[in-house]
């Protein structure tokens, strides 16, 4: 296409850094043409497009005034922003700073910088260019929100209530900023204040899944169990079955020591995601806790058809075996977790339980090992290992070392610890049947 005398001076000026005159020229040039009306237009046509979320047509809008006028900053804004939610930070980083040399004194320019620095890893930088676009423009929604919800990221909740409140007054339909407000205000621990901002934000989304789960998460914080499982179940309600919200409401039920409710969760959850093996392990554990060893089983041994190799759903078997009792079925599944986990002590720990209480007096010899690695392995401030070590000691006959492991325990354990009373229990025993000796 050719150029005329003034859009050829205006692009030899832009590449000068002269973008003053640029705008001048090329303002001059679209006016002589009678596309002026036509580039703004099209340049509303482009930001409505962007706004809908329909990206390829807004860009190609874009780049069609571009091609009309180099020297319309609100041009570069929008390409930048379309260049960040398709994740081109290398081309957004272009477009913002262009967009800054044309228009020095738009917030939306640093503030689109910022987000390609916060993309970028690098926070210090991104609340440098926020802190600039909120100064610039204090009146625009994106600088505000962006800037407070960087601020309460970066673990900064006080510093970020300012301008998420500015945000959520300038847009108070928008529910991204009182999403956001309800997180730092959650953050502060001014629970109260973050309901009703996260309450906001569901009636101005009933479809945001994560205001929702936010809005339980407060509850939860604030030890509002019931409160928190009628949200989750608005949610459900609201958006349909998912993942995240029926972990939560699993989570709630379990607190509020409602097993049916909880089983029926999960359930719902492994229909979504069949795959999702600690799922497998909450409804084998649940099922349990309510006594049906039937659904227990098969909730354990659908995870193991799945996924031979997880030694936590042979471990569970061990455990339902040992509470039926069918001791020799218990005793096979915890030598497969072991198996699997050699270094995990619960295995091993429970094992050499289980083979304590048999009458055989090898069964029981074979238990001391077992707890002895148990031991090595047990995470500071784990006392069972330790107390069971001593009752395998007492059952082969070496009292001596049994009532050294209980008084290690009344020692060293925290004195609500239940080893200790158990531990205090055993040293009496021991001493009194040493006197019956002598």
């Amino acid at each position: 296409m050719t150029q005329s005398d003034l859009q050829q001076r205006g692009y030899e000026q832009l590449r000068a850094g002269n973008y003053e005159e640029a705008k001048q020229l090329f303002r001059e040039h679209e006016e002589r043409a009678g596309t002026a009306a036509g580039t703004r237009t099209q340049l509303r046509q482009a930001e409505a497009r962007l706004a809908a979320g329909d990206l390829k047509d807004a860009a190609e809008r874009f780049e069609q005034v571009l091609e009309r006028n180099p020297c319309l900053a609100d041009v570069y804004l929008g390409l930048a922003r379309i260049s960040l939610l398709t994740g081109q930070l290398d081309s957004a980083r272009v477009h913002a700073t262009a967009a800054m040399r044309l228009g020095p004194n738009l917030g939306l320019a640093w503030a689109l910088l910022g987000l390609v620095h916060e993309a970028q890893g690098d926070e210090e930088m991104a609340l440098d260019h926020l802190r600039e676009a909120v100064a610039l423009s204090p009146s625009v929604f994106l600088c505000q929100y962006n800037y407070g919800r960087l601020l309460a990221v970066s673990g900064r909740p006080a510093e970020a209530l300012a301008p998420l409140l500015q945000a959520t007054e300038l847009e108070p339909r928008n529910p991204d900023g009182f999403s956001a407000l309800g997180i730092a205000y959650k953050q502060a621990g001014q629970y109260a204040n973050a309901l009703r901002a996260l309450e906001r934000a569901t009636s101005l989304a009933p479809r945001s899944l994560d205001a929702w789960a936010t809005l339980a998460d407060v509850r939860f914080a604030a030890g509002e169990y019931k409160p928190a499982r009628e949200v989750l179940d608005q949610a459900l309600a609201a958006c349909g079955d998912h993942p995240a919200l029926l972990e939560k409401a699993l989570a709630a039920a379990m607190m509020l020591s409602d097993t049916p409710g909880a089983i029926a969760y999960v359930e719902r959850e492994l229909r979504l995601v069949p795959d999702h093996a600690q799922g497998w392990l909450n409804l084998a554990h649940l099922a349990l806790q309510a006594r049906d060893f039937e659904k227990s089983e098969s909730a354990a041994r659908e995870l193991l058809r799945r996924d031979p190799k997880n030694w936590q759903a042979w471990f569970h078997l061990g455990n339902l075996f040992d509470a039926v009792p069918l001791e020799q079925d218990a005793e096979q599944a915890y030598r497969e977790a072991i198996a699997l986990a050699p270094t995990q002590w619960k295995p091993l720990a429970n094992l050499a339980g289980l083979l304590l209480q048999m009458k055989a007096r090898d069964k029981n010899a074979e238990a001391l090992p077992l707890l002895e690695k148990a031991l090595t392995l047990v995470p500071p401030g784990e006392w069972l290992v330790h107390y069971n070590l001593a009752l395998a000691h007492t059952r082969l006959g070496h009292p001596e070392r049994a009532l050294e492991l209980a008084r290690r325990i009344q020692r060293e354990a925290p004195p609500a610890d239940p080893m200790v009373a158990q531990a205090r229990k055993l040293e009496s025993n021991l001493q009194e049947a040493a006197t019956r000796r002598n």
